[in-house]
């Protein structure tokens, strides 16, 4: 969140049983429109070419958070 105060684009990556808990700390930051990526959960002991597939399938929606021109802050 400092970054993106700072003008640095940034995207949380999450698992979706983090979802409504990561939205509303970013409502409560004043940041609703952080670009939050969520991925299935679990990851935690998958293993590694899962947890490659899990974050290709998220690349291009990661990319476009990382890339847009408006600003979310």
């Amino acid at each position: 969140m400092t970054l993106e105060r700072r003008g640095v684009p940034t995207a949380t990556l999450i698992t979706h049983v983090f979802d409504n808990y990561a939205r509303g700390l970013c409502r409560m930051q004043g940041l609703d429109a952080l670009p939050i990526v969520i991925i299935p959960h679990p990851v935690a002991a998958r293993p590694p070419a899962e947890l490659r597939e899990r974050v290709r399938k998220a690349h291009a929606e990661l990319r476009a958070a990382l890339t847009q021109s408006q600003s979310r802050a």
